[in-house]
């Protein structure tokens, strides 16, 4: 229900959602009759700095966002805490989210798709401008109202486990909709929400999300892979939005839009892109072109006239020259000149000599204006011809001299991202060098340990013997004695007899002792000898069990060491599971928190390993029987750990299944890159950290923290508790 201070100002009409750290309700102000959404959450315990830290970030962006007053976000109208309770009141938007719309296979013209980014792209200009970064641009959060307009919903707010809240088994974000520099942990400003938009763009424009797959996929190609440009795989997509996509989905933050209002505008821009123009015609011959002039005979039964301009031909085809129509127009002419002739003169009529020089002389006129008309014509046509071929020549030039720059500057650049990756590289190779020289370096000093530990132990053992001897013949010299005192050798026989079966008795017992001693301290000591393992033991006078992970290669090793040790086959219990992998470092640091064989926390897969591509990873929990804080920390063979969860607190002996999908959130699907990997499972009474972890960070670092976390743990008390599984990945099993 609302805080008793909302209840006299609103009305709950009914539940919009609800989740483990609270509920938005359906409501309405009294007062004013303005429907509203209110998200109430409950206040975190004092002792949890986690918890704490989230309620005041919860405080700050409802601060934040309340200042943010525009037609495209939704609204925040009020903020309020009591002793137990925090909430927000907001607008409340009643048409559904663009993300429902895509799930039902809705495609958006593009008119109405640059409509849609426009009002995006005016929002988060908006939001920028006054320093608010929202982080998680998808169309989960992209609402619209009936009418269509949109409203950018969960400005940097906290967010219920139903509304895309960060919950057990997710990461801060959407990791198809993140931005390379998320990936890695980095400090994020506004190009974090562009590159956002720009996959949103892309899924619009082509129904499909550029890099698609599991977290490590899409994590992959967003850090190191090209999207296909969007016009090839939608035929409606105008070509001018893969430039737009491209710069939108740079991998640098320098690279793309400098501001939202930029990227809109590229945007609309895209839209009415010139397309390339050709020549047209074939310059240099009369009567080829569409204002190409024909001569036609002057009309009979008048005086000189200059020639007729006739309709323009159709235009020819380019293959070639069109020799028949010029032949013709030519034989047209003369005999338009031969019919002129006979209706001048007429049949059987005498020349006039007058009329005839000023006919001749007329014509001669004629004749000459039309060569000059044509030849300034083929002039023109020529000086045309030329001026567009030069046209053509300088564009293909220019395009060539831009092919030539963007070539040069990508081979640059990837030049530059090669070596950068080779210096990683190195300096990786040198840290785990020095890693392995100091693991070989303190394994040597645990096996000296042990060879002295066996001589100090023989050493006992030969006393042993010998203080034994000397025993046995105190009773020899005894007997002898006994014996020289005949009145009491029936007494001292049957006392002998006694004192031997006691005796008997005493050393089977002895013997029984030395063999469950024996048994404990075969145990222990392969758990402690085996390297590169974390192995749990537990003994019985009749059986030992050994379980945890080793080296793929070490296996064996430990069933000879159990048959050099005199252990039977049937008295010893492995639940060992071997893997692949550089895990030593990690596995030496947590061995002195490894808990007892037996006793939780507990791990386990779900599911038949190994795992096949497309299915889940999901994990059985077991809490131990105090209150604890859980951590997964999810090492990969490539070298980098996941915090897969990075902190929750959880209540005694609690049981619980991680990885299922829970509203946004997909649980994790196994993709590529497969191999096998290391899930450790930590729980402490207390935080370890004291900041967030990244999401995905190198493994030399983590290992770095956890084992400055671990010290701090032994100093002020905290108890410390681990437990591993191994988690084999596959294509197709």
């Amino acid at each position: 229900m609302l805080p008793p201070e909302l209840n006299q100002k609103y009305e709950v009409r009914g539940t919009l959602g609800a989740g483990a750290m609270g509920t938005v309700y359906d409501a309405v102000d009294r007062i004013i009759e303005r429907r509203v959404a209110i998200k109430v959450v409950n206040r975190p315990n004092e002792s949890d700095p986690e918890a704490v830290e989230a309620h005041a970030r919860f405080r700050r962006e409802a601060q934040a966002a309340g200042r943010l007053s525009h037609p495209n976000i939704v609204g925040v109208y009020d903020y309020g805490e009591n002793a137990s309770q925090a909430w927000i009141v907001m607008e409340l938007v009643e048409g559904g989210s663009l993300k429902g719309r895509l799930d039902k296979q809705e495609r958006f013209p593009i008119p109405e798709i640059v409509r849609i980014m426009g009002e995006v792209c005016a929002a988060l200009n908006y939001s920028h401008q006054r320093g608010v970064v929202h982080r998680d641009i998808k169309p989960g959060n992209i609402m619209m109202t009936t009418d269509g307009q949109v409203k950018i919903a969960d400005f940097g707010i906290a967010r219920l486990e139903n509304s895309s809240m960060t919950q057990v088994g997710t990461l801060i974000g959407t990791p198809s909709y993140m931005a390379p520099e998320q990936f890695r942990g980095e400090p994020v400003d506004l190009r974090a929400d562009i590159w956002a938009a720009g996959v949103m763009l892309y899924q619009l424009l082509t129904g499909e999300k550029p890099f698609e797959g599991g977290f490590s996929a899409v994590m992959h190609k967003a850090l190191n892979t090209e999207p296909p440009p969007p016009s090839q795989l939608s035929v409606t997509t105008p070509r001018g939005f893969d430039a737009v996509i491209a710069r939108a989905l740079a991998k640098r933050p320098e690279d793309r839009y400098r501001s939202a209002a930029e990227f809109g505008e590229a945007i609309r821009n895209a839209v009415n892109a010139p397309a390339a123009t050709e020549p047209t015609g074939l310059p240099g011959l009369p009567g080829l072109n569409d204002d190409a002039t024909m001569v036609s005979a002057r009309p009979a039964g008048g005086g000189p006239t200059a020639p007729r301009p006739m309709p323009p031909a159709p235009a020819p085809d380019r293959k070639g020259a069109p020799i028949g129509l010029i032949a013709g127009g030519a034989s047209a002419v003369v005999a338009a000149a031969a019919a002129g002739w006979f209706f001048l003169i007429g049949p059987g009529a005498g020349p006039d000599p007058a009329l005839e020089r000023q006919r001749q002389e007329q014509e001669s006129r004629d004749a000459a204006e039309a060569a000059t008309r044509e030849a300034a014509a083929r002039e023109q046509a020529a000086r045309d011809a030329a001026a567009r071929e030069q046209a053509v020549r300088d564009q293909t030039a220019a395009q060539q001299r831009l092919a030539a720059q963007r070539e040069q500057a990508a081979r640059d650049q990837a030049a530059a991202e090669a070596a950068a990756r080779d210096a990683a590289a190195r300096e990786a190779a040198a840290r785990d060098q020095a890693a392995r020289e100091q693991a070989q370096r303190d394994r040597a000093a645990a096996e000296a340990a042990g060879r002295e530990a066996a001589a100090r132990e023989q050493a006992a053992r030969e006393q042993a013997a010998r203080d034994q001897a000397a025993r046995e013949q105190a009773a020899r010299d005894q007997a002898a004695r006994d014996q020289a005192a005949r009145d009491q050798a029936a007494r001292d026989q049957a006392a002998r007899e006694q004192a031997e079966r006691d005796r008997i008795a005493r050393e089977q017992a002895q013997r029984n002792q030395v063999a469950r001693l024996d048994l404990r301290a075969a145990a222990q000591a392969i758990s402690v000898s085996t390297p590169c393992s974390l192995i749990a033991w537990s003994a019985t006078d009749r059986q030992l069990t050994l379980s945890g992970v080793v080296r793929r290669s070490d296996e064996t090793a430990i069933r000879q060491e159990l048959t050099r040790r005199g252990v039977p086959e049937d008295a010893a219990r492995l639940d060992i599971t071997p893997f692949d992998g550089d895990f030593c470092e990690a596995l030496d640091l947590l061995r002195p928190v490894l808990g007892p064989a037996g006793v939780a926390p507990t791990v386990s897969v779900v599911g038949r390993l190994p795992l096949q591509k497309e299915e889940l990873m999901r994990l059985d929990v077991t809490m131990p029987d105090w209150p604890a804080h859980l951590y997964v920390a999810y090492f990969m063979h490539s070298g980098e750990v996941a915090n897969l969860v990075p902190s929750t607190l959880q209540q005694p002996s609690a049981q619980m299944r991680l990885g299922e999908p829970q509203g946004n959130f997909p649980g994790w699907v196994v993709d590529e890159p497969y191999g096998t990997d290391l899930a450790v499972v930590i729980a402490s009474d207390r935080p370890l950290f004291a900041t967030p972890r990244p999401v995905v960070e190198p493994q030399a670092g983590y290992l770095s923290a956890l084992a400055a976390a671990l010290r701090n743990a032994r100093a002020n008390g905290t108890r410390v508790v681990v437990r591993p599984v191994v988690v084999e990945t596959v294509a197709r099993r």
